[in-house]
């Protein structure tokens, strides 16, 4: 087995297929057979290689001559794709992490799909403990990153420096091996030339023998599906601070990056659909939604609206969050959050998308919201499924 393992990207194609696709598939499937999950293997029966059109949502390449100066050049033209998609996510684990923990994020991925659409491009990233397999795994990305975009930054956008022993310097992996957690990147920016999103699980906070694993990579796919939502790029930055960007206007009314419904509605909907699947019992999330609950008074206090939470507050801000998102579904619907809102902020902006959808723009919800939050805790699960 190498330093990486990788899950190629199968596109489900219309039409018939070529005995020599299938066939090269079959010889690539010798190294990647060891961490495709069942239902992968079930699913995954035709690779084909065509050519993209126009109209087709892939990256095209083409040479071309320039008669000018009588010298030849290659000219790349590209049509980036982002958005809804027939393909599958690709998976690249590193060495040190088990087939089993790599079919059980599979497996969750494919249900987030199920529950709430395919949406792409997609990367899943699994990092273990080693330091040696996270170092080889930094420089797969690398090489994929390159592989699909000739552009990229190699200099600041692959590992640098010496993260791992003086912490100066960066890798996409390296501080999973201490801190554990899970995260998804959304990579649509104007300066480079593939877009896509990367989903990184690690093996601890939680671990794959957690059952919070599971409802965690739920909750990072809903980022995914969020963030392909809105096809404006980001735009080169331009005040050195990594938390503005022009996207986060759409997603909570100001540049600044700070929880709100992102992480609201992401903890609401992985719970809320994890909740629903036949091996969770009855009562997990009103249990889930009780625990959430110490957030309200420290959050109360705070005299901050859940617009300014930011992620390193004294409480938990996601959990405040997530009773948020319960209200604003309480009072309308699962699907009028789901599908209508996220669906309309790119048209109609934040604000806009928000009234049109919960009768109210956001600052007159939150402090509806404020009103009814400080009642018992048995009046408020009361709207808990």
């Amino acid at each position: 087995m190498k330093k990486y393992l990788i899950l190629l990207l199968i596109l489900s194609m219309c039409g018939g297929t070529a005995e020599t696709d299938l066939d090269s598939f079959e010889e690539v499937s010798l190294e990647a057979k060891d961490i495709m999950s069942d239902a992968q293997k079930e699913s995954q029966t035709e690779y084909k290689e065509s050519e993209t059109s126009e109209e087709e949502s892939q990256t095209e390449y083409k040479e071309s001559e320039t008669s000018e100066e009588e010298t030849t050049t290659t000219v790349l033209e590209k049509k980036i794709f982002w958005g809804a998609t027939d393909a599958k996510p690709e998976v690249y684990a590193a060495d040190d992490v088990s087939q089993a923990t790599i079919d059980l994020t599979v497996e969750w991925v494919n249900k987030a799909i199920s529950y709430w659409g395919n949406y792409g491009p997609l990367e899943i990233w699994i990092v273990g403990s080693g330091k040696e397999e996270t170092i080889a795994l930094d420089e797969k990305w690398c090489e994929v990153r390159t592989e699909k975009d000739p552009t990229w930054n190699k200099q600041w956008d692959c590992a640098n420096g010496d993260p791992y022993e003086s912490g100066n310097g960066w890798s996409p992996f390296y501080r999973y091996i201490n801190d554990g957690g899970a995260a998804v990147s959304n990579y649509i920016r104007e300066d480079i030339g593939y877009y896509f999103n990367a989903l990184v699980m690690s093996s601890k906070y939680p671990g794959p023998e957690e059952e919070d694993y599971k409802p965690v990579v739920l909750h990072e796919y809903f980022h995914v599906y969020q963030q392909t939502n809105l096809s404006i790029p980001e735009s080169p930055d331009t005040d050195g601070d990594w938390r503005t960007s022009n996207r986060n206007v759409y997603f909570n009314g100001g540049e600044v990056q700070v929880p709100f419904l992102m992480e609201g509605g992401a903890e609401y909907m992985a719970q809320y659909w994890y909740s629903m699947e036949p091996d969770v019992d009855s009562g997990y999330l009103k249990r889930v939604m009780e625990y959430k609950a110490e957030a309200i008074n420290p959050y109360l206090n705070s005299g901050k609206s859940l617009r300014e939470l930011d992620y390193d507050e004294e409480f938990n801000s996601y959990d405040i969050l997530t009773w948020f998102v319960a209200y604003l579904i309480h009072n309308t619907s699962e699907e009028i959050f789901r599908v209508d809102f996220w669906t309309q902020i790119e048209n109609l902006g934040f604000e806009k998308a928000f009234e049109a959808n919960f009768g109210k723009s956001a600052d007159d919800m939150i402090d509806e919201f404020d009103l009814w939050v400080e009642q018992p805790i048995n009046v408020l699960l009361e709207i808990i499924p």
